[in-house]
């Protein structure tokens, strides 16, 4: 999975920040939200030079998908026991083979815009809606945290909308997920 970027950007088929302006034009959709967006900053009196808003809109979907599932997966019941079992035994590595489940979740990322550090009352919301259909994947537990997910398959269907504007919607799949993802370390406490 660490092999190729296959994140929220990618897969909707934003553009990068870097290629807003090159040759592959932007779709319909994505047009209409600059179009929109550019009205609604235009009320706003910057007291410099106006930022490229659309850029830090396809940084906030630069989210890889192994972290999307392992936040989803610290609610699963199986999951919380194998993390609370590997806390006592923390040299040991418990392999948890995840059966073919679906995973549906909502985002919602935002830019919140201050202007000599206040922030101005509406924030530029997106709301992500997200079905991720998993196969064969194997998560590596050790000392209480998942520290790699190894490869399997996955469906993609998602939805991304700016107020009452559909921005990005994909259905793709399967999605062959190469290699190992290593999780950095992190702390997970059980649930309440």
């Amino acid at each position: 999975m660490n092999n190729s970027p296959l994140n929220l950007r990618t897969l909707f088929s934003f553009p990068d920040a870097t290629a807003m302006t090159t040759a592959s034009p932007p779709s319909n959709q994505w047009q209409e939200f600059q179009s929109r967006l550019g009205r609604e900053i235009k009320t706003i009196k910057w007291p410099a030079a106006m930022p490229d808003l659309t850029s830090k809109v396809a940084e906030l979907f630069n989210v890889e998908l192994p972290d999307l599932f392992v936040s989803s997966w610290k609610k699963a019941r199986e999951l919380q026991e194998a993390l609370e079992e590997s806390r006592k035994s923390p040299e040991e590595v418990i392999v948890l083979d995840l059966a073919e489940h679906e995973i549906t979740n909502e985002y919602h990322p935002n830019i919140e815009i201050r202007i000599a550090g206040v922030p101005l009352p509406k924030k530029i919301e997106f709301k992500v809606q997200i079905v991720t259909a998993l196969k064969g994947i194997n998560l590596k537990i050790q000392a209480g945290s998942i520290t790699e997910i190894q490869a399997g398959s996955c469906d993609f269907e998602g939805k991304i909308k700016y107020e009452d504007l559909t921005i990005a919607e994909k259905k793709v799949g399967p999605l062959e997920l190469l290699g190992v993802s290593t999780i950095p370390k992190q702390e997970t406490r059980p649930m309440k």
